[in-house]
């Protein structure tokens, strides 16, 4: 018996499949590489000989024997909880081969998903996170008093504006204009120095260091268009938060002389633990990481912390930031795997990215480079550094974590029983 090709079957259930879970992947800010391995394996379980591009914004997705291409745009950029349940979607379909239709159903409908927490609950959490920042700096009590209260009024301005297709363009430079603002009218009356650190404090996830890196390692990898459009979108982001806290400033009439790290006064060491710490929670409030991945995603937070600190004073902070990276990374897969590629590993990881990429100047500050070098170029140049550090740091990851589950047939066993120490779950075991 032949296949008939009738009109109702030149649009098949695979192709469509296929196509929402490459969007999917988009807005879960994979790049490439990684998407393109995903979806591979996705393809093959379903027996699709598949053709598949990955951009930025758009997606094309073509399989030979079930029918003709499909094109569809991407402009959305999910939460945790969402990223989650696209990993678990087309981990089970992988492994269980569900029915195709009813898996495009299933990511269609974690577009549109409501958040894990409530409002008021995630404009905590980005309070939150600016006072954990400010913990990793060192404030001192007034000032971290200052950076959670300003944290919630961004935060606000943040969460309500994002969703807004008229301001969500012009979101970076807004919130870091409030920021600047804020914090230079707080410089001055209170006669605060190094207001700069502050505004960063309070803009940190608005900052594009995951699709700078990204496009870092989509450029290396040949993924010349992809790459090239995120590093541009990356510049711009970048850019206009920086004309943002410039223009703040100017508007302000703080002088230069105050721009710079003469922080006189200092919390604990152990401060700065606790804030990488209570950074963590906000991020996961705000981004609405399912609660079931805050002691994993927290584990990995920490371990990298502690490794980008301990090894700051003998390696510097590029590479320091680098190694950390390539440990957190190799972390959540190892995580990942033992839940059986369910849970996300972006999810756990990215509050470690964005904590280590922001947080690479801050400990230039607390090793008191930065106030005896006293010339904020010399953060700008580090920050450069960091990027391209971290990005290799990621290269390796990817290269040396298939190595290690196959350099002995018990290496694979014992990363996975490791990651179960930290979060014990049901594996999805493929269906009969």
């Amino acid at each position: 018996m032949t296949a008939q090709n009738s009109p109702d079957s030149t649009r098949p259930d695979v192709t469509d499949m296929l196509t929402e879970a490459a969007a999917a992947m988009v807005s879960s800010t994979y790049p490439a590489p990684q998407a393109e391995a995903v979806l591979r394996d996705l393809a093959e379980a379903y027996d699709a000989d598949a053709e598949i591009v990955l951009l930025p914004t758009l997606v094309l997705t073509e399989t030979k024997r079930h029918g003709v291409p499909q094109m569809h745009v991407v402009k959305t950029s999910y939460r945790f909880d969402q990223m989650t349940q696209v990993q678990s979607v087309l981990a089970q379909a992988r492994h269980n081969k569900d029915d195709a239709h009813d898996v495009a159903e299933s990511l269609r409908a974690i577009a549109t998903k409501k958040p894990l927490y409530p409002a008021w609950l995630r404009i905590l959490g980005y309070a939150l996170s600016s006072l954990g920042f400010g913990a990793a700096f060192r404030l001192d009590l007034p000032a971290l008093g200052a950076v959670a209260v300003m944290g919630a009024v961004i935060g606000t301005l943040v969460l309500f504006l994002s969703s807004s297709t008229r301001f969500a363009a012009l979101l970076p430079l807004m919130a870091t204009f409030l920021a600047g603002i804020m914090v230079a009218g707080l410089s001055i009356f209170l006669d605060k120095p190094d207001p700069i650190r502050m505004v960063a404090m309070l803009v940190v996830v608005l900052l594009p260091g995951a699709a700078l890196t990204s496009a870092i390692i989509e450029l290396v990898s040949g993924y010349m268009v992809s790459g090239a459009s995120r590093l541009i979108y990356a510049v711009m982001i970048l850019g206009s938060m920086a004309f943002g806290g410039a223009l703040a400033i100017a508007a302000s009439g703080l002088p230069a002389s105050r721009l710079e790290d003469v922080t006189a006064t200092m919390t604990p060491a152990w401060v700065a633990w606790a804030g990488a710490a209570i950074y963590g929670i906000g991020t996961f409030l705000y981004f609405c990481t399912p609660v079931r991945l805050w002691l994993p995603s927290l584990f990995v937070m920490m371990l990298s912390f502690a490794i980008s600190v301990l090894t700051l004073p003998s390696l510097g902070v590029p590479l320091s930031a680098g190694i950390a990276t390539a440990v957190g990374l190799i972390t959540s897969w190892a995580i990942n795997a033992r839940l059986g590629g369910g849970p996300g590993d972006l999810a756990i990881f990215l509050p470690t990215f964005w904590l280590i990429v922001p947080g690479s100047t801050g400990f230039v500050a607390i090793t008191g480079e930065l106030e005896s070098a006293q010339d904020l170029s010399n953060v700008a140049g580090t920050a450069g550094l960091t990027f391209f550090a971290m990005a290799i740091g990621m290269m390796l990851a990817t290269a040396v974590y298939p190595l290690l589950s196959k350099i002995t047939p018990d290496a694979k066993l014992i990363m996975r029983n490791g990651a179960g120490l930290i979060l014990k779950s049901v594996t999805i075991k493929p269906g009969k």
